[in-house]
């Protein structure tokens, strides 16, 4: 099931012990409150540098919930539209589409890497942006949705995660 399908039916069904805002009422229980663990001692030792040639943390992608690009031609008129995603000088994903007006497209670009990715957007005789963009280890385990809507005047890029 799609994460935005399975949050919209989360958003819209009542979940039991939750409190609506503004109730003021009380639960009377029988069981004490929990005590508070008192904090330990931080350690005053100097923290020494990271290496920067830290490796890339290997993460497993979710099979069922990938990261997600859709493109969507939010025009009157047909747009041929390029995206490109590169990272470390790597092209992972290279695609021209000719979208009719209201017309969107969908890629899976297979993302199983974490790390600082760029999204390029060209439309043809029209706008283009392109934008730096850290895919870190929550959206490859768990999959997430970036959204590029293309209007007559503007590329607008975006994600949900």
């Amino acid at each position: 099931m799609r994460r935005r399908t399975l949050l919209a039916v989360l958003a819209l069904s009542p979940v039991a012990g939750c409190v609506a805002p503004g109730d003021d009422t009380v639960t009377n229980s029988s069981t004490p409150p929990a005590a508070t663990a008192t904090p330990t001692k931080q350690s005053t030792a100097p923290v020494s540098e990271t290496p920067q040639n830290t490796p890339t943390p290997t993460v497993t992608p979710a099979p069922d919930d990938p990261i997600l690009f859709v493109v969507d031609n939010d025009t009157d008129s047909e747009q041929t539209v390029t995206l490109t995603i590169t990272r470390d000088e790597t092209t992972v994903l290279d695609e021209t589409e000719t979208l009719a007006a209201g017309e969107s497209a969908e890629y899976d670009p297979m993302i199983g890497t974490t790390g600082e990715y760029t999204i390029a957007v060209e439309v043809v005789g029209g706008p283009s942006r392109t934008i730096e963009r850290t895919i870190g280890r929550f959206a490859v385990s768990n999959g997430s949705n970036y959204f590029v809507d293309i209007t007559a005047d503007e590329i607008r890029i975006y994600w949900e995660e």
